[in-house]
């Protein structure tokens, strides 16, 4: 039986989301309208779950894991609208709650572009928590992470603001739950376990503040455990990738802008009119200064442009790049095992990690120092189109976990490879588990409702395409 169904980087709300929908002929958005994509994609995992957990079993819980919701390049009605066309095809109103395929209790995960749900979660969280603490007592410093094993979730305001404007589904008492930024699920014994986590901090780019203060001060150690590194680059990952979108005019500027960065060009054309525009303002009063922080800001805008401009799901030759790796190894062997020695006591000998935010899924089996052996490690990929060329290693996945805890990635296409597969991480010399077996039987692309998605999923990409190359154009 499937346990779990992971899927991430969904981006509901921006025009290349595969899971928004989009005029095809004027590229613009409608957010009131389901997305063929997502109508298609739901439809596919209807029928891979009913085969699999028969009526009356436990049905599995959905883990969002980041990036649902694009909060930095869209207006948030937008976005929460294109988020209730996603709820109401998951749980419909004309079907009865016990023939949905999913519990009623979601858990979400922020990443880096609907980090301010999880800003929106842990302030809330920290009022409730004072509120009951007696006037005039000393008050904690709040929170800036969960527990990863047996966490206690916090709501979700946000979206479940948005799931009560349905009655079935305020009837039904449908919720999202959040964990932030990493779950692990084990088994009795904790020997065997599945890490969820969105990936952000996986690149050096989310945690330029603590990059900062290092060059600043260059004595001090910089933070290893996950509560400080949020703590130093929440703020910076909330204003960039969670903000933008809610500023009006200015956030439809930084998507024209972001859309922009995969042309080097068009990269060094941006940052040098916005240094010199700011030096002009600064220093309009003396030329030479005024020539010399033009200097400094293209030099300092270049490299945070670049660093955004060519980050992992820029690369486009390898699902995974040695920069990203080392991020990858580096956030695995300190923040992560440092949070499972502190909560468990002890490392399961069998291990699965999932993560997204790349928008390139894989399955490998990767070695990292203070486990017991390899890691199974998923990448479950993601729903938008990010580049004006084709990228085949740009692809969604959704990673399934049974209640064996094994794990597979139900590969639902890859750009130029339209198809649903299925695929493991698998031991040295081990078999394909029965779970990988079953789920197998289950995929047939000659047939409904593969068929449908695989010839959808195809011109949704194209679409997408000739809006990037509208836009960057532009």
């Amino acid at each position: 039986m499937i346990n779990y169904v992971c899927v991430s980087d969904l981006h509901l709300g921006a025009a290349s989301s595969l899971m928004t929908y989009v005029n095809p002929n004027s590229f613009r958005i409608d957010p009131q309208k389901p997305s063929p994509t997502l109508a298609e994609w739901v439809q596919c995992m209807d029928k891979i779950i009913a085969e699999t957990n028969p009526k009356g079993t436990k049905k599995p819980k959905l883990i969002l894991n980041g990036d649902i919701m694009e909060l930095a390049l869209s207006n948030t009605n937008e976005t929460a609208m294109a988020f209730e066309q996603f709820i109401k095809l998951i749980f419909p109103a004309d079907k009865s709650k016990e023939e949905w395929v999913f519990d009623t209790e979601l858990h979400f995960l922020p990443g880096n572009h609907d980090h301010h749900l999880w800003e929106k979660a842990r302030e809330t969280q920290y009022i409730n928590y004072i509120e009951k603490i007696p006037p005039n007592s000393n008050l904690p410093i709040p929170w800036h992470t969960t527990k990863m094993y047996n966490p206690n979730p916090i709501p979700d305001y946000f979206m479940n603001g948005i799931m009560q404007r349905q009655p079935h589904l305020k009837e039904a008492c449908v919720c999202v739950s959040t964990i932030y930024p990493n779950y692990i699920v084990t088994n009795e014994s904790k020997s065997k376990g599945v890490i969820f986590s969105h990936g952000h901090y996986i690149e050096s780019l989310y945690t330029l503040m603590s990059d900062l203060k290092t060059m600043i001060f260059p004595d001090r150690l910089r933070p290893q455990d996950i509560w400080d590194i949020e703590a130093e680059n929440f703020a910076w990952i909330d204003f960039f990738w969670s903000t933008m979108g809610r500023s009006g005019e200015v956030g439809k500027d930084i998507e024209v802008i972001y859309n922009k960065m995969q042309d080097p060009k068009e990269v060094r054309k941006l940052t040098d009119n916005l240094a010199e525009s700011i030096a002009e303002r600064w220093q309009k009063d003396n030329k030479i200064k005024e020539i010399a922080t033009e200097g400094v800001l293209k030099w300092a805008l270049g490299e945070i442009f670049e660093k955004i401009a060519n980050s992992e799901r820029g690369v486009p030759h390898k699902v995974l790049d040695e920069k990203t790796k080392t991020g990858l190894t580096d956030f695995i062997e300190k923040p992560v095992l440092s949070q499972m020695r502190a909560e468990m006591r002890q490392i399961p000998s069998h291990l699965s990690f999932i993560f997204g935010h790349t928008h390139k899924p894989f399955e490998k089996m990767m070695n990292f120092s203070g486990f017991p052996q390899a890691v199974k490690v998923y990448n479950d990929g993601g729903w938008v189109v990010d580049t004006v060329e084709q990228q085949a290693f740009h692809g969604g996945a959704v990673v399934l976990i049974d209640d064996n805890l094994d794990c597979l990635s139900l590969r639902m296409y890859n750009e130029g490879k339209y198809e649903v597969s299925v695929a493991e991480a698998k031991y040295e010399n081990e078999e394909h588990s029965e779970f990988f077996n079953t789920v197998s039987k289950l995929i047939d692309n000659e047939h409904e409702p593969f068929s449908s998605f695989c010839n959808v999923i195809e011109k949704e990409v194209a679409i997408r395409h000739a809006y990037l190359r509208s836009s960057v154009n532009s």
